[in-house]
Parts: C-alpha cells; structure tokens; sequence
C-alpha cells in the first residue's frame, strides 16, 4: 500500500500508460542487476447446472519478467501456458499450449512526467483452431467469466503510445494514449477451407487521477476503447466500442488494510458479421478485502460481486438477459527464500448464467466454481 503524502506521478502512469498489462519498472531499478520475474500459475473452473450441464475449467500459469536498462529505460517479456477444457455431456473439447508473447519497451522523460512505450505481440500462441477446439476457445473468452487466459493467440499485433502526468495540488492526474495494429491471421483450422480474419485498429484513450486520503489512497480511472472494423474473409463489421471505468480505495481500518475496488465495462451496440446485430451489453464488478495482520504474515479474506447485463436479438426482437455471482476468497502473503508469495484461494458460492434451454428458450442455469493460484515473485 502506497501512504506517501502526495500523489505518485508513477502510480498514475502505471494505470495510464497505454493500457497494458505490465506494470511500470520500480524506482530503484537501474541496472540488469534489478530483473524482477513473476510467477503466477492458477486454475479455476465453474460448473453451470441444469440445463447446460457443463464444466469450464482452465489451467493457467502466466509468466513475466522486468529488465531495466538504466534509469529510464526498460523492458517487459510476458506470455503464459494455457490448458482449458470443457466437458458438456457426452462432448468434450480442450484446447492447449502456449499464449502469444508480449514484448515492451518503456522510456521514461523527465522526472516520470513523460513515458513512451512501444510493443510488439508475437504469435507464438496457436491463432487457429480446430472443430475439437470450438466449445472450450469459445468458453474462456467469456468477459464474465473472466478466465486468467482468455485467447491462446491473435497472430502478430504492434502497439504504440505515450502517457503523461503531473501534480495538480494533492491530486496526481494522468492520460495515455495507445494504438494497436493486427496483422490477419486464420482462425479456424477447417479442412479444405481458408479463412482469413484481419481485426480492425484499436485505439485506447485513459485518463486517471490519484491523491491520498486519510491513512490511504483513491484512484479513479476511465478507458475508452475505439475499434475499426473488423475484417472476416471480406465481410466487414464492428461489434461495438468499450468504456472502462475503474476506481480503489485502500486504507486502514485499525491495524488492518482494507481495499475496495470496483470497475465497470460497457460495450456499446454493433453487428456481428453474418449482419445481425450485436446488443449492448455491461460488465460491473466490486471487490472487498480486508487484510489482517497475524502470524508474522497478512490474511486477505474478500467477496466480489459480478453482474452481466446484455440486450440480445431473438430475430427482430431485442430482450434483456442478466448473469450473477458471488465469489469469497483468501489471499496470504509471505517471504520465502527471498520470493514473495501470494497463495490464493476462493469459492463461488452463488450464481446465475443466462443460457438457452433444449428447446431455445431462454433460462438462467446455476453456476458454482471454485480456483487456486499462487503468485511468486523474485525481485531485488
């Protein structure tokens, strides 16, 4: 937790710099000496009852790692393996191997007011699938579900863009800029039939503020995600562009830090491309944990809360459908050996997945699941 008493010009690049995955470098670092790697396997799995009947369940295990070149100058490598398997009924599908790998470069100007990134994603993951592999590659792309891998690979892609921040008073305020080029790729490995897929530009825009508060911090974020249109073998269309809102507030609550966390993501309206029409649709989750003290160590019990709002077309008819759940965890921290770990737990006691019943008609299935994981990170 962050308890400086102003706001951190990196801690607002680092949630503004062209919305990437990896973090910004730490300040210390300066030299190849001061690589951190990271670590991150997990598996998590849902079972959605009657009438679906199916279990969704991945292994996942990412891996990341953070060279610094000087003060100013660093990079980050990251890809993971993936292993999902669906089982519905007597069908079975599994899909397997390594993701793409991302490849970042970051300069910072100035007294961290200014970063440049530049980016390059390399098709190491398999982009095509196969008919075997249709249920399970569809399955974890599932924003709801929010799978800790949710492609295997998107062919060879560039990004680029830049952020800024400075002091407004107690206030860090932030904005980034990001573009992303994809090369076309074939994702489907049919035999006998050629493909070719060619995602439109995606062009990102975020702004973010910061200050601390009280024995805390709040952090306030906004994303605007803007696609071109996609390319499926001459058929053009747009499914729709993404407005990400996020915010956190950590604090103290006696001896104990607390985090409340909650983000919320809008797809606006598109088409797919057979033609027909894509209907908005809203992703909102909150997060609750309370890290206590004990031990020597730190016990981090939550709940988050989900909910999944989509507008869908029966034909001419657009109607609404809602999906829930509710998941309680616990997350520990610990030094070992001169890691850091963070095993991790949780349960979904409760929830409910809008889905279609044997005869088409539109019904909510129960859905319970469960995931382990454990984040290990080395770092000078």
């Amino acid at each position: 937790m962050i308890r400086s008493a102003r706001p951190s010009g990196r801690l607002v690049l680092a949630s503004v710099a062209l919305c990437t995955l990896a973090s910004a470098r730490s300040a210390h670092a300066q030299s190849l000496f001061d690589v951190e790697f990271r670590l991150a396997p997990q598996y998590l799995s849902y079972q959605v009852h009657a009438p679906a009947d199916e279990t969704i369940a991945e292994l996942a295990i990412p891996v990341f790692v953070s060279i610094p070149v000087g003060e100013r100058l660093s990079f980050d490598v990251g890809t993971a393996y993936a292993s999902a398997r669906v089982t519905a009924g007597p069908v079975h599908s599994a899909i397997s191997g390594l993701t793409d790998t991302q490849i970042r470069g970051s300069y910072t100007f100035g007294s961290d007011l200014v970063v440049l990134t530049a980016g390059v994603s390399l098709p190491t993951g398999e982009s095509s699938v196969n008919v075997d592999q249709f249920l399970a590659a569809g399955r974890i792309g599932n924003d709801f579900l929010a799978f800790p891998v949710s492609e295997m690979g998107t062919g060879l892609a560039a990004t680029g863009g830049i952020a800024v921040a400075r002091p407004f008073g107690d206030w860090g305020v932030g904005a980034g800029l990001a573009v992303r080029r994809s090369h076309a790729y074939e994702p489907f490995d049919v035999p006998g039939a050629s493909f070719r897929y060619r995602p439109g530009n995606e062009l990102r825009a975020r702004i973010g503020v910061d200050r601390p508060l009280a024995a805390g911090r709040l952090a306030l974020a906004v994303t605007y995600a803007a696609f071109g249109r996609d390319d499926a073998d001459g058929s053009t269309y747009n499914t729709g562009d993404r407005i990400i809102a996020q915010g956190a507030l950590t604090g103290l609550l006696g001896t104990h830090d607390y985090t409340i966390a909650a983000y919320n993501l809008f797809r606006a309206p598109g088409q797919y491309a057979s033609g027909e029409r894509a209907g908005r649709e809203n992703v909102a989750n909150v997060f609750l944990a309370l890290g206590v003290h004990t031990l020597g160590t730190v016990f981090e019990p939550s709940l988050e809360l989900r909910h999944w709002r989509q507008h869908v077309f029966d034909t001419a008819v657009e109607r609404a459908q809602s999906s829930r759940l509710a998941t309680v965890a616990v997350r520990a921290h610990a030094r070992v050996a001169g890691l850091t770990l963070f095993p991790s737990a949780g349960y979904t006691l409760f929830g409910r997945l809008a889905t279609l019943d044997d005869t088409g008609r539109p019904v909510n299935a129960d859905l319970t699941g469960f995931s382990v994981g454990l984040v290990m990170r080395a770092a000078p």
